[in-house]
């Protein structure tokens, strides 16, 4: 994400249509605040295809480090808000706020345009990560509040977010089982998955075929 201006903010109008098909297993991903594309080479292993991979961000400094890096790859300049209110709906498998999230001032919102953008599928994903957690973004808010819009969600918070769009809670194995323990393990990696429950064309209860997440809910696992 911009180390200058955060990706919720208003920039210029960078679109965001043409996220191209998940058919032949492929996955197309869109990473709000992509910064230099550091996350590209990754989301790549696990899947995505770059052609259908869109990279947005309010940074022309990062933006210019992010084509250099990844020649050929689509990546735009704009305002997320802006961009996923006109854009068509339902076309990416995967939404990814990596860094990105404590940069808008309103997630509730932010994170409701980012589900209208996403496929209805089983293997559909909306990711929203920090590396260094939620903690720290909690220290940078307070030093910098004018550019750290809101600080991570709880487990508790996101329910609340995902349950009246369809999404249900899901977290990796490795923060643990227990909801107070992955709360912990959050406040140090922030790692949490939003996936459609089954009346929204997602799985309730069992993971996906190819084996993937899973029940839903609070502290529930990828």
């Amino acid at each position: 994400s911009d180390g200058d201006k955060g990706p919720g903010g208003d920039g210029g109008g960078g679109g965001l249509g043409g996220g191209g098909g998940g058919a032949g297993g492929t996955v197309a991903v869109l990473d709000v605040g992509c910064g230099d594309g550091a996350a590209l080479p990754y989301l790549c292993e696990a899947g995505a295809d770059a052609a259908r991979y869109a990279g947005l961000d309010l940074s022309s400094r990062m933006l210019r480090a992010a084509r250099a890096s990844h020649p050929g790859v689509r990546f735009e300049q704009g305002s997320f808000l802006t961009a996923a209110a006109a854009a068509p709906p339902a076309q990416y498998d995967a939404v990814l706020f990596n860094g990105a999230l404590q940069f808008f001032a309103d997630p509730v919102a932010t994170l409701q345009q980012a589900a209208g953008l996403l496929r209805r599928s089983p293997h559909s994903r909306l990711v929203v990560a920090h590396v260094s957690g939620a903690a720290f973004v909690e220290r940078e808010r307070q030093e910098n509040p004018m550019t750290v819009l809101s600080t991570m969600p709880t487990l508790a918070e996101l329910s609340a977010i995902a349950g009246p769009l369809g999404l249900q809670v899901v977290t990796p194995s490795f923060l643990g089982t227990e909801p107070e323990k992955i709360e912990a393990a959050l406040r140090d990696f922030y790692l949490v998955v939003l996936r459609w429950d089954g009346e929204h064309g997602g799985v309730d209860g069992a993971p996906p075929p190819e084996g993937g997440a899973a029940e839903g809910g609070v502290g529930e696992q990828e």
